[in-house]
């Protein structure tokens, strides 16, 4: 047993001729950068997979896009004057909540789930003006998602909002169902006066 064991050790040690020179591992040191090797792996196609595939629950990640949520749990929508042509969300270089005649009124809310068909958008005075409903969710606040579209984001002219709404301070309500509770909400201002249109157009 001992001139075994001796043989199988004087061979592990012996060395191929004109092998001075190179790095030699041990089977452990072999096993040990393997394992270090299949783990690096892992970690690229986890990284991969958290910006490229989605969140693990089948739902696309939105670089820089988590949405933030009210202490009741309802998401907060982003105002801006732009959506990325990519992600359809406000681009973040044009979030804004307060709008003049001339702008372009942009809003958005990432996904939580699949997107609805439809959502219905309810907008309420707060201040600046007579309080209350300025939009129904239920009877003129229907808003289609179109087929695709990754998020829910809008965009519209802020003279119009201007010309219907008038200036203010406004609550935005999205709701999935218009007698439901709102899935979103958020504030924003319209300032200025739209301008008026000429006599008989």
């Amino acid at each position: 047993m001992r001139q075994r064991f001796r043989t199988q050790r004087d061979r592990a040690m012996a060395r191929r001729p004109g092998g001075e020179g190179r790095i030699t591992l041990t089977r452990r040191e072999k096993l040990i950068a393997g394992w270090l090797a299949a783990i690096a792996v892992i970690v690229v196609i986890a990284i991969a997979l958290q910006v490229l595939g989605g969140d693990g629950t089948g739902n696309p990640v939105f670089p820089g896009s988590t949405a933030s949520t009210a202490e009741d749990g309802t998401a907060v929508i982003t105002f801006g004057t732009a959506l990325d042509e990519t992600f359809c969300l406000v681009a973040a270089a044009t979030t804004v909540n307060r709008f003049a005649d001339g702008d372009t009124f942009a809003y958005s809310v990432p996904p939580s789930g699949a997107l609805p068909a439809v959502v219905f958008v309810e907008v309420e005075r707060v201040a600046g003006g007579a309080p209350g409903i300025v939009q129904d969710a239920a009877t003129d606040g229907d808003q289609q998602v179109p087929v695709g579209r990754p998020a829910i984001g809008f965009t519209v002219p802020a003279a119009r909002l201007l010309e219907v709404f008038g200036p203010g301070e406004y609550v935005m309500r999205i709701h999935l169902d218009p007698a439901g509770e709102a899935i979103a909400e958020g504030r924003f201002v319209l300032v200025g006066a739209a301008a008026e249109s000429p006599a008989g157009s």
